[in-house]
């Protein structure tokens, strides 16, 4: 993955949500082309922030109960709405519930907030695959590690 979108994983209650967090810099290299002298971060990537946050959770959650890990991967976005952009200094809170689990897909509502005013939200559907080697599962589980250093774990 080039972007990874998501700093740290703050809260994950397993298996109702999880929530992370994004901080925008002028550093980040999509604002050398979003826009000069007016940087924005681009929506298409916020929802990819959003995806990445619920389809994590979802790989979380398989890891959890100890079932065969598989990959999530984003097959539909329903209702994206976006109602605020991010500018550089802000800091994205990203938060997926889950709406549906089943063996082989997944669904849930995502948002995403800056200082508690809504900026974007929608609803995504996963499908679950298998993963294709080791190797890739073992980076996975090392981004988790890096982002999960002081996540808050609650089990309902």
């Amino acid at each position: 993955m080039r972007f990874h979108l998501i700093d740290r994983i703050e809260e994950v209650c397993y298996p109702k949500y999880i929530t992370g967090v994004k901080c925008i810099t002028l550093a980040d290299d999509v604002f050398n082309e979003h826009f000069p002298g007016y940087p924005i971060f681009p929506g298409t990537l916020i929802l990819e922030g959003m995806a990445q946050i619920g389809g994590s959770f979802f790989e979380l959650i398989m890891k959890e109960k100890k079932l065969p890990l598989k990959r999530s991967v984003l097959v539909i976005v329903r209702e994206a709405k976006f109602k605020k952009p991010a500018v550089p200094g802000d800091k994205l809170l990203y938060r997926a519930e889950v709406l549906d689990m089943q063996e082989d897909y997944g669904a849930v509502k995502v948002t995403a907030s800056i200082d508690g005013a809504p900026c974007a939200e929608g609803e995504l559907l996963f499908s679950f695959v298998d993963v294709p080697n080791e190797n890739l599962q073992k980076s996975r589980e090392d981004m988790y590690d890096i982002c999960m250093k002081n996540t808050r774990i609650i089990r309902e």
